[in-house]
């Protein structure tokens, strides 16, 4: 029995991580290098992304950024996987240190390397989520063999947020946000229903909803979102406040639905069944001003592809593990481009203002824009409120393509845009 816990344990921990409406492509798609199908997969602010890498015998876990490249989190060993990553790097999951067989919570920093975090007791812990404080939550087996969820620091260790609990099913922490407040779900003293759970140091585990609930994640305002039970037995996708309570989210079509991720636009990410009847889960983006939105309509995926793991980050990039792979969704950014005044004379002063936004809105203050005439470079100048503005009076006499280039960041892709024939007379 003791075994078929363990490895009831570790199925849960791999399930687990498994305004604005538009009609149109507004995501560009992004193949993410060595990524197994229907692995884990998490972001952050940076657009580093967890890669979970499986072969027939071990599962190896890299960090991998578009400008920053891959790195390796130097983990293999048959179960080994990341869960979540914070702004810093620095990466949570579970591993194999001793090749026993027995899964151990860690966290490893690019330049500090792999630390086990131990557990309350038993011999198996996971982690699943970190904040970037570096607090770390997740599951671990306590001395009588119980799972019990679990908060550590580097300064108090490891701390059990369910110590009541003797349930078979016991707790599991899936998510901390800035203010150390964790979210996850437990099945209360003989129960054989979840909880959902929002635990704070002051305020001990609050229940989230009634009976079948699953809390998956919290962002910084302390909204909470998750999988409940509906009428006829299914489960939706629901969001949760202190103060609004718990709201459906609904399903694309479908009879269930499950929010997994949210951002601190209130973006929320996750997977749901369509109307289509094939039985494959799409990723959906819900927002508060166009509800939920299909990925296959939004980033162009295929109908085809199952989603396993989705989350977003604050920059609105999305990271998707499907049947084919792993993907970042990242937002088009499109632009508007005018001249002050066109035809011009030789000698006279033209202002060209760029204007860019996208589903996520304008790329971040300070971030460059080149202008470009015939292929020579006449200048760059920063965004601010995705607007920025070059003036020149060096335009020789002729017809020239007039060219707007940004240069993208870490999140957020480059992009040429050719908007104006600009016309220079003698």
């Amino acid at each position: 029995m003791k075994n078929m816990n363990k490895v009831a344990v570790v199925a849960v921990f791999a399930l687990l991580f498994s305004g604005f409406a538009s009609s149109q492509v507004v995501f560009s798609v992004v193949k993410v290098p060595a990524s197994s199908p229907d692995s884990l997969i998490a972001i952050n602010n940076g657009g580093q992304v967890v890669v979970n890498t499986g072969t027939s015998d071990s599962y190896q876990v890299t960090t991998w950024g578009r400008i920053s490249g891959s790195q390796s989190v130097g983990l293999i060993g048959t179960n080994s996987g990341g869960a979540a990553i914070d702004n810093s790097g620095d990466v949570v999951g579970a591993g194999d240190p001793d090749h026993s067989g027995n899964l151990q919570a860690f966290v490893w920093q690019p330049t500090a390397g792999v630390q086990w975090l131990g557990s309350l007791g038993g011999d198996l812990s996971a982690a699943s989520g970190i904040n970037n404080a570096g607090a770390v939550v997740g599951l671990s087996y306590t001395a009588t063999n119980t799972q019990h969820a679990f908060l550590w620091t580097q300064a108090g260790g490891m701390q059990d947020l369910t110590p009541d609990l003797t349930s078979i099913g016991g707790g599991t922490a899936v998510a901390i946000n800035s203010s150390n407040q964790v979210v996850g779900y437990y099945f209360p003293n003989g129960s054989r229903n979840t909880l959902g759970f929002i635990w704070t140091q002051a305020g001990g585990l609050q229940n989230l909803g009634s009976v079948g609930t699953l809390a998956f994640d919290v962002n910084d305002s302390g909204t909470v979102v998750g999988q409940s039970l509906v009428a006829n037995a299914y489960r939706h996708a629901f969001s949760w406040t202190q103060t609004g309570g718990l709201k459906d989210l609904g399903t694309l079509g479908g009879g269930e639905s499950s929010a997994l991720s949210i951002n601190s636009r209130g973006w929320i990410v996750g997977t749901s069944l369509t109307s289509s009847g094939s039985g494959l889960l799409h990723g959906f983006l819900w927002t508060p001003s166009g509800g939920m939105q299909d990925f296959t309509v939004l980033a162009g995926l295929s109908p085809n592809q199952q989603t396993y793991s989705v989350q977003v980050n604050d920059f609105g990039v999305v990271a998707i593990s499907t049947n084919k792979g792993g993907f970042l969704l990242v937002p088009k950014m499109t632009a508007t481009f005018t001249s002050s005044v066109n035809p011009s004379v030789l000698g006279q002063p033209v202002t060209f203002t760029a204007t860019m936004t996208s589903i996520a809105g304008p790329p971040p203050d300070g971030e460059t824009v080149q202008f470009v005439a015939s292929g020579k470079v006449l200048g760059s100048e920063t965004l601010k409120g995705g607007v920025a503005q070059f003036t020149t009076s060096a335009i020789p006499v002729g017809s020239h393509a007039v060219v707007a280039k940004y240069n993208g960041d870490a999140n957020y892709l480059p992009a040429k845009y050719t908007a104006i024939t600009q016309v220079v007379n003698q």
